[in-house]
């Protein structure tokens, strides 16, 4: 799971440039992917932590680690940005990490209702319908705490 994180990293750095929005549709495609390739890793992982000497636990857990790293900071520059709306990034990063493992460890029932594109696209949708700032509601708000002062 390591070059997964690698990759990621990599991947982050060449969407540095474009807006978080398309960045983030872009990260979130690559680690899905990453995921449906290799799902009996991901299925592994999870089934076998426990019975994982302690120092193997935490490479796992260090790559984990990094992985949600690159999401936080994406989201982060998104709501610098004035993209996202989001409290918390950590915990929108692990929502999205989380979505990505469902597509390995819940193949056997996601596949009978959506192809892997399909999956990404709601999954990607969703996630920014919940974090997207409205720009039609920032306008108004803008405008609201400027004619108030």
């Amino acid at each position: 799971m390591s070059q997964q994180a690698g990759s990621l990293e990599d991947w982050a750095n060449e969407l540095a440039m474009v807006s978080p929005t398309i960045a983030l549709v872009g990260l979130m495609r690559k680690f899905y992917e990453w995921h449906d390739d290799n799902q009996d890793i991901t299925l592994f992982a999870y089934q076998e932590m426990k019975n994982l000497p302690g120092n193997a636990r935490q490479v796992i857990f260090d790559s984990e680690a990094r992985i949600l790293t690159v999401f936080e900071k994406l989201l982060t520059r998104g709501i610098e940005g004035g993209e996202f709306n989001i409290d918390d990034p950590k915990l929108i990063a692990h929502d999205i990490v989380v979505l990505g493992h469902a597509w390995a460890l819940r193949r056997w029932h996601l596949r009978k209702h959506w192809t892997f594109k399909t999956y990404v696209k709601k999954q990607a949708d969703a996630m920014l319908r919940a974090i997207t700032v409205d720009k039609n509601t920032a306008v108004i708000n803008r405008q609201g705490k400027e004619s108030s002062k």
